[in-house]
């Protein structure tokens, strides 16, 4: 779980980064942790306990379902809530949305870091973040072909690793540019 997040951070980072213009660093970062978290804990409690209720009243054998494949075990899950097949095409949809923005995402991330002279309050060029989406599309594609989504799910742990040891020392240089830019502010 950590490694999918650690993978993940710079895009999220970047795309927060973007939509929160004018916010003070702590309001982001309480924003951040407690809404994302409050979502998460709905989303568990929600459909962990609805999911709990299905396996104890032998109305789907959710566990072994997860043995087999989890993502079925999910979609099933969701497929027996009351109004099911209405609720299983607006997971569809928030999941085609969520995938579309961290593509979206991703892409401006990588054509930012890539392009030589980008300044602040600039965009990277629209044929750049093409490319990007592109080749981002290409990767995990071409993991299936060659073994499916264990692969791509290997990759995305093999990702992490370098992912947050370069964490660390962006984590250092932020703390450290901070510093110097409540030193020029006081003075």
């Amino acid at each position: 779980y950590w490694a999918w997040w650690i993978a993940f951070a710079p895009f999220v980072g970047i795309f927060v980064t973007r939509i929160s213009k004018g916010r003070t660093i702590r309001q982001v970062l309480l924003g951040m942790s407690v809404f994302g978290s409050l979502g998460v804990w709905a989303f568990y409690i929600i459909f962990g306990n609805y999911a709990l209720h299905l396996e104890l009243t032998g109305a789907l054998p959710v566990v072994d379902m997860v043995h087999d494949d989890a993502a079925s075990a999910i979609a099933s899950v969701i497929a027996h809530l009351p109004f099911g097949k209405v609720a299983l095409a607006i997971f569809v949809a928030v999941t085609t949305v969520f995938v579309a923005t961290t593509y979206d995402s991703a892409s401006y991330t990588l054509a930012s870091a890539a392009t030589q002279a980008l300044h602040a309050g600039e965009d990277p060029a629209r044929w750049h973040r093409l490319f990007w989406a592109g080749i981002l599309g290409l990767l995990p594609v071409g993991l299936m072909f060659i073994g499916g989504l264990k692969v791509v799910q290997s990759a995305v742990l093999l990702a992490g690793l370098p992912i947050a040891i370069s964490g660390v020392f962006m984590v250092r240089s932020l703390l450290r540019w901070l510093k110097e830019d409540a030193a020029e502010t006081s003075a």
